[in-house]
């Protein structure tokens, strides 16, 4: 006797279950041919698609599902599975285009006094969070780093495993995954090593230059093998895609640290030096635990808060709203918040599940206020202000908690540059402290930046940004005195100068000259 339409859907969920992928493409396959208009069939051969490397084939039919389902949970569910599949191929815009309609249908049922049922997930205690809390995950990790340290590659433990470590002095119970990383010099060089001693390589959703996952055959625990990249003054992670803009990218920035060899039952492995610059560039009060922090939104250090990581934190966002966890939900809203203030779809939606939280009698969590404050200074001319500025206003407020711009004298400027600026010093002034990523101006021009300076008025934190090699010479020298660890350049941002402004005002002047 065939099967019936549920025997074979639950078959194909097991096949799923079970890793069987072929075997459960073949039955939803056919399943989705005799019903293409089931939404429970779209919505399990939707999954296993994006699973499978065919993320390419689900917009088309997911929207014909979209515009059959007329209630707006539904609606937010394949909302929800189109801006997935989109952020798979990496179409930003319309990846964020289909997660604001799924927050809109989202609230919309919040305001109606509905929400998603509350949906029950396994402890982790109960199954890979054995393996962090028995030690065996960090017997792996030392045997894994012994290893790498022994083909002169240095990996050493980095972010959540790092933080485990030091502040616990043993891995986070409630990891999920073993965090490592190395230098992107040695990056190709530490995967092979990884796979030639038989990690097998996990299938990632975007493939980026500089991260992967890795899964142990035997014991089924992930590594996440973390690309970082030296400069000169400063270290760079996240998530790159070379070919793409800078939206399409994740930088997070650390200050310069090194490595030092520690001792295990594997053998010698390398550790950072100053593990602690790395945690506090990373979670701020990094001895408060905080169990709702996600590294890839809550991180301090990130340079920008890139359409990438938007997307990844919306696809959250939803995710957890659509599963019925309120709580969950709630702590995206808030750190999408806490990053751009101006989300106004955020805030509405970090109100909407306060609002249905505090319906139902459940309990708003509390966010840690684990970033203390960090002040800091920056100078600048600020002449015509223009958008360059702003880029780097916004990206020296990311430093710390609170930034403090010192607009240079006419004097000082005409001293640099052997002419005086456009708009006198209290002009500029005026436009800099209107600047939202501003906190406070000043117009006292020390000559030196020096470490007394910075502590008399509490700075933390020395930034600026180089347009040429022999600006940034004349900005080291300004502060040569700091310790490096207190220093931050800052990417210029190219294509736009007061000069450049300058020239076009000229341009345009003799241009209306012309008869």
């Amino acid at each position: 006797m065939p099967l019936k339409f549920d025997q074979l859907l639950q078959t194909a969920k097991e096949h799923i279950a079970a890793g069987k992928f072929n075997a459960a493409d073949s039955i939803l396959v056919t399943l989705k041919n005799q019903h293409p208009l089931s939404k429970d069939v779209a919505r399990l051969w939707c999954s296993l698609a994006m699973r499978t490397g065919r993320a390419a084939e689900v917009p088309v039919y997911a929207e014909t599902i979209y515009a059959q389902v007329e209630s707006d949970f539904h609606k937010a569910h394949w909302a929800h599975v189109l801006g997935t599949a989109q952020f798979m191929l990496l179409d930003l815009s319309a990846s964020r285009q289909w997660f604001v309609d799924a927050l809109n249908r989202l609230m919309a049922l919040a305001k109606a006094g509905k929400i998603p049922p509350q949906k029950q997930h396994p402890n982790p205690s109960q199954s890979e969070g054995n393996a962090f809390a028995s030690g065996k995950a960090e017997d792996l990790l030392w045997q894994t780093c012994a290893h790498l340290a022994h083909l002169n590659i240095p990996a050493f433990p980095y972010a959540g495993t790092l933080l485990g470590l030091v502040r616990n002095n043993r891995l986070l119970e409630f990891d999920k995954d073993l965090d490592i990383a190395v230098w992107t010099d040695r990056w190709h060089s530490c995967c092979d090593a990884l796979e030639q001693a038989g990690w097998v390589r996990a299938p990632m959703r975007i493939e980026y230059a500089n991260y992967r996952d890795y899964v142990h055959p035997e014991w089924g625990i992930t590594i996440d093998v973390c690309g970082l990249h030296r400069e000169q003054h400063r270290i760079t992670g996240g998530f790159a895609l070379p070919d793409f803009p800078e939206e399409y990218q994740r930088v997070s920035v650390f200050p310069i640290f090194g490595l030092t060899q520690r001792s295990t039952g594997y053998g010698p492995v390398w550790f950072p030096c100053e593990p602690e610059k790395l945690l506090h560039a990373f979670y701020g009060d990094w001895h408060t635990p905080n169990p709702h922090w996600d590294t890839v939104v809550s991180a301090h250090n990130l340079e920008k808060f890139t359409l990438l990581v938007r997307c990844y934190a919306y696809h959250r966002l939803v995710q957890h709203w659509l599963s019925g966890n309120l709580a969950k939900a709630w702590c995206y809203a808030h750190q999408i918040a806490l990053k751009d203030p101006d989300d106004v779809i955020v805030l509405r939606a970090r109100q909407w599940l306060e609002h249905a939280m505090t319906r139902l009698k459940r309990e708003i969590p509390l966010w840690p206020g684990n970033r203390p404050p960090r002040r800091v200074y920056t100078r600048m001319v600020a002449d015509l202000f223009h958008q360059g500025h702003i880029r780097f206003l916004q990206a020296a407020r990311t430093l710390g908690t609170h930034l403090t711009v010192c607009v240079v004298s006419d004097e000082r400027v005409l001293q640099n540059k052997g002419k005086l600026p456009v708009m006198s010093q209290p002009e500029r002034a005026a436009v800099v402290a209107a600047c939202k990523y501003v906190d406070a101006v000043t117009v006292e021009t020390p000559d030196k930046v020096t470490a007394a300076f910075m502590r008399l008025h509490g700075f933390e934190v020395y930034t600026f940004a180089c347009a040429t090699e022999r600006e940034r010479a004349d900005k080291y020298q300004l502060c040569e005195e700091l310790p490096l660890g207190m220093i931050q350049e800052l990417p210029y941002t190219a294509g736009i100068s007061t000069t450049d402004l300058i020239k076009r005002i000229l341009k345009d002047s003799e241009s209306r000259k012309t008869p």
